[in-house]
């Protein structure tokens, strides 16, 4: 599983909703780039979430693919156990600690451009970005063994963008106004999406053969169970069909996850430009594109249950 941050390093995140409601009823008083580093961060927040929630359920997924392929091995495995199946997460511990701070990270950042531009002091805000950006420091030389797979060039970029940003999150590199430091991070957020964005692309190829062999592991018990009535028979045959419904709405949603992070990246570069006075129009359809993008997937992802494969 994930691990959960304490409540304290949560506790700024979980703010979000009422500092971008505070920005809407104040309205005119509030400048342009505060309303838009709000919506940018209120965006980022779901992007994130949804990210999180996408490893998770392709964790779950291959953890289940392994089960079922341990109960198809009954009448073979002397002394079967089933407080004892061997499994080999998809992304274990360290790499799925490695992943939540690189996301958080993100939301983070977003948040402290939204609290700086609106003028808001949160001590709690700058100690989850100390702690997280500490993290993320340490991180960026070893991503190869969290688990990325990533050739030379591009674990050098990614490493040099995750420094960054935990840099910046831990307070060494606030050396400008907002504008200047969306300006100096735009390079890192757009490379921390590509990482991300890779990252998916292995995740779909995992969830594609998960379910494959889910299939094929629900056909040879179909063509095997001899003492199946019909209508048993009927029942374990329509599960094949769905399996197969289930592998596309997986792979459709990962692909619709990869394209929004594309979009929080160049939401990120229009942030930069309006920063410095151009084409805020631009910003603004940005990121209602971003946040309609999220709140799709938020719904798909709140719908599937916490235990089971999507």
């Amino acid at each position: 599983m994930l691990h959960k941050p304490s409540p304290s390093a949560r506790a700024p995140i979980a703010g979000l909703g009422a500092l971008t409601l505070l920005v809407l009823l104040i309205g005119c008083s509030v400048s342009p780039l505060a309303r838009n580093t709000a919506s940018f961060s209120s965006a980022t927040n779901l992007v994130v979430d949804n990210s999180e929630n996408a490893y998770r359920a392709a964790v779950r997924l291959h953890d289940q693919e392994q089960i079922a392929a341990a109960v198809a091995r009954y009448d073979t495995t002397p002394n079967w156990d089933p407080h004892n199946i061997p499994l080999k997460h998809l992304i274990d511990d360290k790499g799925l600690e490695a992943r939540t701070q690189v996301l958080d990270g993100l939301k983070l950042y977003a948040q402290s451009l939204s609290d700086l531009t609106n003028h808001i002091s949160s001590p709690s805000l700058d100690a989850a970005s100390a702690s997280v950006g500490g993290n993320l420091m340490s991180l960026s030389g070893n991503l190869p063994s969290a688990g990325f797979t990533l050739s030379q060039t591009e674990a050098n970029a990614a490493s040099t963008a995750v420094n960054a940003l935990g840099m910046y999150l831990a307070g060494k590199k606030v050396t400008s106004g907002v504008p200047g430091i969306i300006k100096s991070m735009d390079p890192n957020i757009e490379s921390i999406c590509n990482l991300l964005r890779d990252d998916i692309t292995i995740l779909r190829r995992q969830s594609h053969d998960d379910y494959e062999q889910l299939l094929t592991q629900q056909d040879s018990f179909i063509r095997h169970a001899q003492s199946l009535s019909p209508v048993e028979r009927r029942a374990e045959i329509n599960k094949l069909p769905q399996i197969v419904a289930r592998e596309q709405i997986t792979d459709d949603t990962l692909a619709d996850l990869q394209s929004t992070i594309g979009k929080l990246a160049t939401t990120h570069h229009a942030l930069a430009a309006a920063a410095e006075n151009k084409n805020s129009e631009a910003l603004r359809d940005r990121i209602a594109d971003l946040q309609a993008a999220a709140e799709r997937l938020s719904k798909f992802y709140s719908s599937l249950p916490s235990s089971t494969t999507p």
